[in-house]
């Protein structure tokens, strides 16, 4: 699912690069809107050529990933931003990176960019949950291998259950160095299907006390299905 920020224009003589970053340490905790504004100071300071909406406030064309649940860590951030003419990769690799806070990072970039994705397929994103104790790595991994597992989540002062389904795929526990993890992929965007950020609220619900165990929440790769 993309979230469209800006009016979408095309025009013949524009590219779209596809920029992709990470958002880990302190950046973690950035919220989405504060990301879109941070990116676009530093795209205006490095004087990239980006075309602008039409309208009575003109603003860069971009458009941004899903948004990143607050204190999750990503190594698969990105936006596509449309240009007025082409621009060397690396330079914007360099030059966006330097004008970023710790965390952030251009990984890499994608130009001329051409979206062959089909609209409302949803995401599928891999994860990586950390933990520092075996026993609560466990009972977190029986909460998602678990397609009949039901949890509710309240929003706007209505109770909703959902059921894991279809939603989480090929968890896998494994640990290394006295740590702890599960690796599983999530699907997101699609109608009737519990979020990412919903699925982790309730697994935090669900251990308790136990869940200051969770250590690290990273989002490992994001591909459209």
């Amino acid at each position: 699912m993309t979230i469209q920020i800006t009016e979408n224009i095309e025009n013949p003589d524009e590219i779209k690069a596809k920029v992709i970053y990470t958002k880990t340490q302190q950046a973690r905790y950035v919220a989405h809107l504060d990301n879109i504004d941070v990116m676009c100071k530093a795209l205006r300071r490095i004087q990239l050529p980006y075309a602008v909406s039409q309208g009575c406030h003109p603003r860069p064309k971009l458009s941004f990933a899903s948004p990143l649940p607050l204190g999750h860590a990503s190594y698969c951030e990105y936006f596509v931003v449309t240009l007025t003419r082409n621009i060397d990769p690396e330079w914007l690799k360099e030059a966006l990176t330097k004008e970023l806070p710790n965390g952030m990072e251009v990984i890499e970039v994608i130009t001329p960019y051409h979206d062959k994705r089909t609209k409302n397929k949803g995401d599928c994103v891999k994860y990586r949950l950390t933990f520092d104790n075996e026993d609560i790595c466990s009972k977190a991994f029986d909460f998602l291998i678990n397609p009949e597992t039901t949890f509710e989540i309240e929003s706007k002062g209505r109770v909703r259950t959902y059921k894991l389904g279809s939603a989480v795929k090929k968890p896998t526990m494994y640990h290394e160095d006295n740590k702890y993890f599960i690796t599983a992929d999530f699907i997101q965007g699609l109608a009737e299907v519990p979020s990412v950020s919903k699925i982790i609220t309730a697994l935090a619900r669900f251990l308790g006390d136990s869940k200051d165990s969770l250590k690290l929440i990273e989002r490992l790769s994001l591909q459209a299905l």
